[in-house]
């Protein structure tokens, strides 16, 4: 599964038109597409399920950087000099390095010199595909959606975005199935831990021991494993504590028109945009390196001040549905 071949093969459909759709395919993939997707769909559609992905999302990202540092392999086109990476030759760090048994690993001359390299950029598991998966899996999961079309969409689309990374010499046909297994058995964790916590109200203090512990074996993970930051533990942190303070606090009604949707938007746009700058700012005055503890302190207060802040600046301005008058009783 780390064989060049299937990625010569894919290589081989040469027309233009399919080489941009695999582009745009792998550009629609990267993390900074994520986070206005996330926004949009938590305050111009549905808040709490929204959040639910987030968590599988996080949880997802979170696994794939560590098996990306922790097993430390190359990608195709760092060890067969035939694969083009992203429509270029050259890039090939050994001529002939690929597995040569389907059950094989690069040779070790490729992996060690993918792993000497100043900036590591390894290849498996498949981030694209891992987050494609987990994203695409928890629309229907989390909304409730039952239509056949749009669970065939949400296998398809990690599928489609796997065939794009194979293509653009960027990962293994084993990367990618990694991948898969990898954002679909995330979201089925987060998806049975989902089903238990009640629809609103405290959570019984029991439900929260998996994704603390999750949260401490990430913390373990990012202190033993060079690569892996700090700043996951907070993002996942950060998501349990806004899921927990809604969950006391009341989640606001989505039911509005489209008009205050779209405001609603706007102001998370505004607000989570804003936050993660400043806190990026404030992060880089203090001086602190890129792997610092620190980190996670910062990435929590920002998750935080991102989403709580959005959700009351929101009710501030009345762009959520208005809670039912209580019923008053009738003197006898």
């Amino acid at each position: 599964m780390f064989e060049a071949d299937p990625n010569l093969w894919l290589q081989g459909f040469t027309a233009a038109w399919f080489f941009r759709a695999m582009q745009a395919l792998s550009t629609v993939g990267q993390s900074w597409v994520y986070m206005p997707a996330i926004l949009l769909l938590a305050f111009g559609v549905r808040l709490r399920p929204t959040l639910a992905l987030l968590l599988a999302l996080l949880l997802v990202s979170t696994a794939t950087s560590a098996l990306k540092h922790g097993f430390g392999l190359p990608r195709p086109s760092e060890v067969d000099a035939r694969v083009l990476d992203k429509g270029r030759s050259g890039k090939h760090l050994v001529e002939d390095g690929a597995a040569k048994a389907f059950l094989g690993l690069p040779s070790d001359e490729a992996i060690a010199a993918a792993r000497a390299q100043q900036e590591r950029d390894f290849g498996f598991v498949s981030g694209h595909t891992s987050a494609a998966a987990a994203f695409a899996l928890s629309i229907p999961l989390f909304f409730g959606l039952r239509r056949r079309w749009i669970w065939a969409l949400a296998l398809a689309w990690p599928l489609l975005m796997g065939i794009s990374r194979m293509y653009l010499g960027r990962h293994f046909l084993a990367d990618v199935l990694g991948g898969l297994a990898l954002g679909w058995l995330g979201t089925l964790l987060v998806a049975a831990w989902w089903r238990r916590l009640p629809a609103s109200g405290p959570v019984p203090p029991r439900l929260w021991l998996p994704p603390l512990l999750a949260v401490a074996l990430v913390a373990a993970v990012a202190a033993s494993i060079e690569g892996v930051g700090h700043g996951a533990v907070g993002d996942l942190l950060g998501a349990l504590a806004v899921i927990a303070v809604l969950q006391w606090r009341g989640w606001p009604d989505d039911a509005t028109g489209l008009p205050r949707r779209i405001a609603r938007v706007a102001c998370a746009l505004a607000v989570g945009y804003g936050t993660t700058w400043a806190f990026t700012a404030a992060y880089a005055a203090g001086g602190w390196a890129e792997g610092h503890p620190l980190a996670a302190v910062f990435a929590t207060a920002g998750m935080l001040v991102g989403l709580l802040g959005s959700v009351a600046l929101c009710r501030l301005l009345r762009l959520y549905a208005a809670p039912a008058p209580a019923a008053r009783i009738a003197p006898a």
